[in-house]
């Protein structure tokens, strides 16, 4: 367990050496999802946060291609198949701060049924629950290894990946 102010967290720390395998861990963390979840992803760009996306979009199964939401801010996905879950993918690149994130009324669709993932999503880090799963991707030595710390909340229970 690692300190986060007065709450504690667990990081895993796991490494991709392509966009396939960036795709193979968003499913494999999809797995341990579930309504109201809440991710945080931060990286420079082309750090595979659009990657990561899709493949936790493919474990969920949700309907419609995945594409990064830059403009439009946010793209929600249906479930796909009865029971499952839906996914709001944001982008908030664009956004300033926490407050814009409020007043374009974003706050509204995060957590509930679905699935949110937030790329960039420290720009509005106020906005969003403190439980939030917080992965930070960084690039490797290798031209497409990736590094992804996951920081799970204390009271979050998931298995480990």
């Amino acid at each position: 367990m690692i300190g986060k102010g007065d709450q504690l967290a667990r990081e895993i720390e796991k490494v991709t050496g392509s966009p396939e395998a960036t795709w193979d861990l968003g499913r494999e963390l999809a797995a341990t999802l579930r309504a109201g979840h809440v991710l945080i992803l931060t990286g420079d760009l082309g750090a595979g946060k659009t990657a990561l996306v899709r493949g936790i979009a493919a474990g969920l199964g949700v309907k419609g291609h995945v594409s990064s939401p830059t403009f439009t801010i946010l793209h929600m996905h249906e479930a796909g198949r009865p029971g499952g879950l839906a996914l709001n993918h944001f982008d908030v690149y664009r956004l300033s701060d926490a407050q814009a994130f409020y007043d374009n009324g974003l706050d509204e669709l995060v957590g509930q049924e679905a699935v949110s993932v937030l790329e960039w999503g420290d720009r509005v880090r106020e906005a969003l629950p403190r439980e939030a799963i917080e992965i930070k991707l960084t690039f490797g030595q290798e031209a497409d290894q990736r590094i992804f710390k996951i920081i799970y909340p204390d009271q979050d229970e998931r298995g480990d990946l």
